[in-house]
């Protein structure tokens, strides 16, 4: 059995993620990493309020725990993160990937959305995407530009780790490679409590995408194959500014 390295000091973090963008896999990566665990017990959504129960509530959380979140950017949030000593960790996603995942999400699995009822009344698929696409003023819910720009501010965090699912999934080099900044990253120059060919190899035997009960395809790209030309058009004139650079998503901030 490998010995633990006892100067190791653990982090704390905070796995925050725009919804349908893998949060399940990169749990179950940082969950692979030896003496890492998820705190069962907390869940942040949207703009929380009450900045002292958080704070207290954070305050708690243990070395060699993380957090996971759909927090939308607050100065308030990345401030106390940052007091709190919190690792912030971003992941990310192509947004056109993401509004197929969330239509599946939204029509199969999510019975508590405020667009459920509305989508499924829709007689097509591609007529879910351009609700979600364009939003539905009637139900006071917003486009997808403006749902996804809450999130943005913490891509521009410099102490905030950069992670896309394109960067997990592409193939098993850029994985590995990613799980490396993670690693890099959570301990900075501190020890490590094992080799780090060992926390890779632990971390990497933890996925399995079929735990996950919103688990759907893992793949790439399928809004190729979902989106006709009135989509992809809608969706260039309403979000075509948040994409990634062109044919780099895989390699975004690495």
């Amino acid at each position: 059995m490998e010995t633990v390295n006892s100067a190791a000091d653990y982090p704390r973090a905070f796995l925050n993620s725009v919804p349908k963008s893998g949060t399940h896999l990169m749990k179950q990566i940082l969950e692979g990493i030896p003496g890492m665990s998820l705190n069962p017990n907390e869940f942040y959504e949207g703009y929380p309020d009450d900045r002292d129960l958080h704070y207290s509530r954070l305050q708690l959380v243990p070395k060699g725990q993380f957090v996971t979140g759909h927090v939308y950017y607050s100065s308030l949030w990345s401030g106390m993160l940052k007091e709190l000593q919190l690792k912030p960790v971003f992941l990310n996603r192509d947004l056109r990937d993401i509004v197929v995942s969330y239509t599946y999400f939204i029509t199969g699995k999510y019975p508590y959305h405020p667009l459920r009822a509305y989508m499924l009344a829709l007689p097509s698929r591609k007529e879910q995407y351009l609700a979600l696409i364009k939003g539905v003023p009637d139900l006071q819910y917003p486009s997808i530009s403006e749902w996804y720009e809450q999130f943005t501010g913490w891509t521009r965090e410099a102490d905030c780790l950069q992670v896309t699912f394109e960067q997990l999934v592409k193939n098993s080099k850029s994985l590995r490679r990613t799980m490396e900044r993670i690693l890099d990253f959570l301990w900075e120059n501190r020890p490590l409590p094992l080799p780090k060919a060992k926390m890779l190899d632990a971390m990497e035997r933890n996925i399995n995408p079929r735990k996950s009960y919103t688990f759907r395809s893992g793949k790439t790209g399928d809004w190729r194959s979902e989106f006709d030309e009135e989509v992809k058009a809608c969706f260039q004139k309403t979000a075509g500014h948040l994409l990634f650079a062109e044919g780099d998503a895989a390699d975004y901030n690495s």
